[in-house]
């Protein structure tokens, strides 16, 4: 991986391949590689991947990750420093899960960076359920084995010290975010001038379809589409049908072959 500092920033970052630049943000607990790694090696045959560790997560410590509430915010301006950085043109944002939101802040935030969006796992707001549900995460103490998956995938990528941390900083910056009205980027969202591709699993359960939808409706250039037999991380559930989606959208919507 690279590594740059930008000021208070430690990023490391996978940039591979060549031809267009495609920027992968992965999602909350994991890393570019844990999340995304399939997906990247099959995209750098073909393009410039740029998948970075977000802030505090992985390679891209010290500091640890916390969760302020504007933490989406933080880590679609981060993406900017980083863009602006190594100076590519135009990306295409591939996001999964807290990533498709920064992703869509990203190219609400800095449309001249932002060529096209994927975006998966997302709905723009936290809604009472997702809310409520990681409540229920709480205490870490008292995680069965129900969890043990999920436990032992963030002791591998961050450390046995960052467990609770992670998660009570996660479901404590949701309840901030809820109370404040639930918005992430579905009110900016308007401001998205570029095609975006918004895909969810018909398994997702807190990320609500009324929600999706909604937000696709505020994005001038949207296609929405429901993926079956999938829960919220469609690259491990269907992780060929994803590619292909990703493929036609890439070459067909921005013809960028």
């Amino acid at each position: 991986m690279h590594h740059v500092v930008l000021d208070d920033l430690n990023l490391a970052y996978d940039d591979e391949g060549a031809g267009h630049p495609l920027l992968l943000l992965h999602g909350f607990t994991g890393t570019a590689r844990s999340h995304l790694g399939d997906l990247i090696d099959y995209l750098k045959r073909n393009w410039r991947v740029i998948a970075p560790d977000l802030r505090g997560y992985g390679a891209s410590r010290p500091p640890f990750r916390d969760f302020p509430p504007d933490f989406y915010q933080r880590d679609a301006d981060d993406m900017i420093r980083l863009l602006e950085h190594l100076n590519p043109g135009p990306v295409v944002v591939l996001g999964f899960s807290d990533g498709a939101e920064s992703a869509l802040l990203l190219a609400a935030t800095r449309p001249d960076l932002v060529c096209g969006v994927v975006a998966w796992g997302v709905a723009g707001v936290i809604s009472a359920p997702m809310a409520a549900a990681a409540q229920q995460w709480l205490p870490v103490s008292a995680w069965d084995a129900s969890r043990a998956s999920w436990r032992d995938e963030i002791i591998a990528n961050h450390g046995a010290d960052q467990l609770a941390p992670l998660i009570e900083g996660w479901a404590a910056a949701a309840q901030a975010i809820y109370a404040a009205g639930g918005n992430i980027c579905y009110d900016q969202a308007d401001r998205i001038a570029c095609p975006v591709l918004l895909l969810n699993g018909d398994g997702e359960v807190n990320n609500l379809a009324t929600d999706f939808f909604r937000l696709a409706e505020r994005i001038a250039h949207c296609r929405a589409t429901i993926i079956a037999a999938s829960g919220h991380g469609i690259q491990f559930d269907q992780p060929a049908q994803l590619r292909d989606l990703i493929r036609t959208f890439l070459e067909e919507e921005l013809c960028l072959n």
